[in-house]
């Protein structure tokens, strides 16, 4: 049996390097990257069956870009996003959905080292069940927030204002507020806490986004 190809893009090194050293004892061939440049070069370079990609890469071409990209021209290699997103939606592309027949992974997550040889193993086989689909989670975080609500949620947690969310968005202040009420209303948080509802919704997101908090 020829052993398989594998493309670990991740630019954490300490954990690129104990991933790499988990599927090679699993007897896997395996290629790593830091960032979808190098990543790019690897996969024209050799003849690859799959790759696990973090989403965030730092600067330049995301991973959720890079995969896509690689599936376009290579229709068949499996794809497993591995990364500490609950869902896409939280790239900063709204619109983005994980593609039939990839894997998606949060790394916080994961069940024991096995957990993503089993995931590879069936995108390699061309079906992934649910266990390996952490963005259909219903209990993730923010996972009952619509992908607009999500979106205002984000602009909240930049520090914009009703005025300027509007603004952005072609709706009125009142339709913000609106909307404001219901993402504190399914959060469970309470409205009438002055700013306060604005600041723990907020800390939600870029807790839910893996962004530090101040102090």
């Amino acid at each position: 049996m020829f052993a398989r190809r594998v493309l670990i893009v991740e630019d954490e090194a300490l954990l690129r390097d104990l991933l790499a050293q988990m599927l090679t004892a699993g007897g896997f061939i395996v290629r790593t990257a830091a960032n979808a440049l190098d990543a790019r070069q690897v996969f024209d370079e050799d003849d690859l069956d799959a790759v696990i990609v973090d989403i965030n890469l730092g600067p330049g071409l995301d991973g959720y870009d890079l995969a896509e990209a690689l599936r376009r021209e290579s229709a068949e290699l499996g794809v497993v996003f591995l990364t500490n997103l609950p869902d896409p939606r939280f790239s900063g592309h709204g619109e983005r959905e994980v593609f039939r027949g990839a894997a998606y992974l949060r790394k916080s997550q994961l069940v024991g080292t096995t957990e993503l040889v089993d995931a590879l193993e069936e995108v390699l086989a061309g079906r992934v069940s649910a266990d390996h689909r952490h963005d259909k989670d219903p209990s993730r975080p923010l996972g009952n927030l619509s992908r607009m609500q999500l979106e205002v949620l984000k602009l909240v947690a930049q520090g914009k204002s009703n005025q300027q969310i509007a603004d952005s968005r072609g709706r009125s202040v009142g339709a913000v507020e609106s909307m404001l009420s219901r993402i504190f209303a399914i959060l469970e948080i309470d409205a009438g806490a002055d700013g306060n509802a604005r600041v723990e919704a907020a800390r939600r997101y870029m807790e839910a986004a893996g962004i530090p908090l101040a102090g």
